[in-house]
């Protein structure tokens, strides 16, 4: 620990779980404060006891939820905010052809729009230097059978880290982290841990296992620091070697 985000404010979506749970531990372990939020609240209440952290229900596909978001911050005596994590994500198994428009809506509202909401609502919260983390994921940069809308979105986040990198220069560093396939609840609900179709995932080259959310965690870390100063605009992917295959 080095107190790398000693007195820094962070906000972090899809906080109650998986890789933005893993992301509010290590942060407040290097002296941020540090607020997750989501739609589940048992989860986050949960999650926020655990990790010493604050916590608010927010739907990030919702203005109007964001905004009583924003309202709760502002109430807690946050003046401003140094770190955004757009985590908050959504998977659906279908291809354009079996995606019903509701889950098309789902999921591009909660993985991209949701990003560009949250992002809008509180760069003005934010000073010089300042930092945006999005995490995406390898489908982002890669496609997958029956992943149409999840591709499309995360896709999205990429290249709106770029844009939003470009516009922001001046005051704000805008990064994006692309996973690989990690042990969170996202991936431990779908596949029985005794089947085979979760064998299979685990043998990803080349490191040939699922990756750890602490370990995306650390990455994210580093590019909210003051480590990562001269970065921006970047795409890290962090799949144990998926996408080198």
């Amino acid at each position: 620990m080095t107190n790398s985000l000693q007195g820094r404010y962070a906000l972090i979506t899809g906080g109650g779980s998986g890789i933005g749970k893993a992301i509010a531990s290590r942060f407040v372990d290097e002296g941020a404060h540090v607020l997750i939020c989501g739609r589940t609240v048992s989860t986050l209440e949960k999650a926020a006891s655990e990790t010493n952290s604050l916590f608010c229900e927010v739907d990030v596909s919702n203005s109007d939820s964001i905004k009583d978001l924003a309202d709760f911050i502002i109430k807690e005596g946050w003046g401003n905010l140094d770190i955004l994590v757009n985590n908050a994500g959504v998977f659906k198994n279908n291809s354009v052809e079996t995606c019903t428009e509701e889950e098309w809506d789902h999921v591009i509202g909660t993985n991209l729009k949701g990003t560009y909401l949250m992002s809008n609502a509180f760069i003005p919260m934010m000073s010089k230097g300042s930092s945006i983390l999005n995490i995406s994921s390898n489908l982002g940069l890669r496609a997958l059978d029956n992943a149409a809308a999840y591709c499309a979105a995360k896709a999205g986040v990429v290249n709106l880290t770029r844009s939003m990198a470009i516009d922001l220069a001046e005051r704000i560093r805008v990064n994006c982290i692309c996973p690989g396939i990690v042990e969170t609840p996202m991936v431990t609900n779908r596949f029985d841990k005794d089947s085979i179709e979760y064998d299979n995932l685990s043998k990803i080259p080349a490191l040939k296992r699922l990756g750890k959310p602490e370990e995306i965690a650390s990455m994210a870390l580093h590019l909210c620091s003051s480590d990562a100063k001269w970065t921006t605009g970047s795409i890290i992917t962090v799949d144990g070697g998926q996408t080198a295959d």
